[in-house]
């Protein structure tokens, strides 16, 4: 981990601002560690995958093998042929996941869009102009879409980044592409491999423009 990364991880997991801006909505803060020590994003990075707010305190996307995003999203990524068993498959393909808000809400496993909206003008736009990915997907209608409309605006794309198309901003001086999807669960997992599906051709044409092939 470089040293701007730990620095920013250091300042989140000690983090205790929604207890003053939001006292009565009860969020789990500080979040603490949200990564384990051997998991590193990929250099490069493809794709950014953004999740809501982890379910609980200590148990999210990569603590807890039987988290429900963690099956639903590597099922989408096997459709797309992409073969995820693990975290390991998943960083070794490009991949790497980042929270809306980094944490819990206590009491439910619902997340709150205002504690992610504001979460995510505080670190998750530090996190995407640091770790610099090709893509980035976000991972919920109703959270992590309202999220990417907010933050692509924060980069100057002038219109909202309608729901599952994609669209890019210039990040630092590199061309991003962006995506909102719904949560790859049952019941609408077909849309999102339709949907990430178009971002993995917008990422292949985007590196044939950069290598002239």
């Amino acid at each position: 981990m470089n040293d701007r990364r730990r620095s920013l991880q250091d300042e989140i997991a000690s983090c205790t601002l929604c207890s003053g801006e939001f006292p009565r909505i009860g969020v789990d803060c500080p979040p603490g560690r949200l990564y384990l020590d051997h998991v590193q994003p990929p250099n490069p990075l493809t794709v950014l995958f953004v999740r809501v707010a982890p379910p609980q305190r200590e148990r999210h996307f990569y603590t807890n093998s039987d988290d429900n995003l963690r099956r639903g999203l590597f099922s989408v990524l096997n459709r797309l042929g992409r073969s995820c068993n693990n975290l390991e498959d998943f960083i070794r393909h490009g991949f790497f996941l980042i929270h809306t808000a980094k944490c819990a809400i206590r009491g439910t496993t619902r997340p709150d869009l205002r504690v992610s909206l504001f979460c995510s003008s505080h670190y998750g736009k530090r996190e995407i102009e640091q770790l610099s990915p090709d893509g980035v997907c976000f991972l919920s209608k109703n959270v992590g879409h309202k999220v990417c409309q907010a933050l692509t605006q924060e980069w100057g794309v002038e219109r909202e980044v309608p729901f599952g198309e994609v669209m890019h901003a210039t990040i630092n001086g590199k061309r991003t592409q962006f995506l909102a999807t719904k949560w790859p669960g049952r019941g609408w997992a077909s849309e999102t491999v339709t949907h990430l599906g178009n971002l993995f051709t917008a990422l292949r044409c985007l590196s044939q423009e950069r290598w002239g092939s």
